[in-house]
């Protein structure tokens, strides 16, 4: 557990207290879930706030006829509807496991209140907003160019999400059919 807390401690510019930590761990109750389990369901309303202990979920939406995916956590990720949190509405971006998972569930209230009692967690919080709004315009820089180009990056920035998430979400993320990612793949075996 203490890799998680690091990594959660760590997940924005300024580093959370340790005690800080400790406090938020101990008023998460334990959540176990499924690979393709929902932890926040498209359409459903969910104020709490998870951190993940174990495994990697997806955030992803539907485009129409299509889902895509926007992202993968990784340990000590922190994470939400943000429709859930500031407005009680359903979510429109889900949360679905890639594999089996361990999360931290922290109710909105908690988390609330420790934002009310503690300026350094307000810090932290925000370094975490703006670190995870810096993860967004890094993800497009990393995974740009062609399809081949993103896939190779994603190989060698994420070999976890190669390791443990379906071709099929793979290829949402990629935007490409999974047939094409699949004769990519062949294509790169032959090079």
């Amino acid at each position: 557990m203490n890799d998680v807390m690091e990594c959660f401690s760590r997940e924005g510019s300024f580093i959370l207290p340790e005690d800080l930590a400790h406090k938020i761990f101990s008023g998460a109750e334990d959540v176990w879930v499924g690979p393709r389990e929902s932890v926040i369901g498209y359409g459903k309303v969910d104020t709490n706030i998870y951190i993940v202990a174990e495994g990697i979920l997806r955030a992803g939406y539907f485009d129409g006829n299509k889902e895509v995916t926007l992202a993968f956590t990784d340990i000590g990720t922190m994470f939400m509807s943000l429709h859930g949190y500031f407005a009680g509405k359903p979510a429109f971006i889900y949360y679905q496991a890639c594999s089996k998972c361990l999360l931290k569930r922290i109710s909105k209230e908690f988390f609330d209140n420790l934002i009310e009692e503690s300026p350094v967690f307000a810090r932290w919080v925000y370094s975490v907003a703006i670190h995870q709004l810096y993860a967004l315009e890094r993800k497009v820089s990393l995974i740009n160019g062609t399809v081949k180009e993103r896939y190779l990056a994603l190989i060698k920035n994420r070999p976890d999400i190669i390791k443990n998430v379906s071709m099929k979400v793979i290829a949402s993320y990629l935007g490409v059919s999974p047939y094409y990612l699949c004769r990519l793949k062949k294509t790169l075996l032959n090079e």
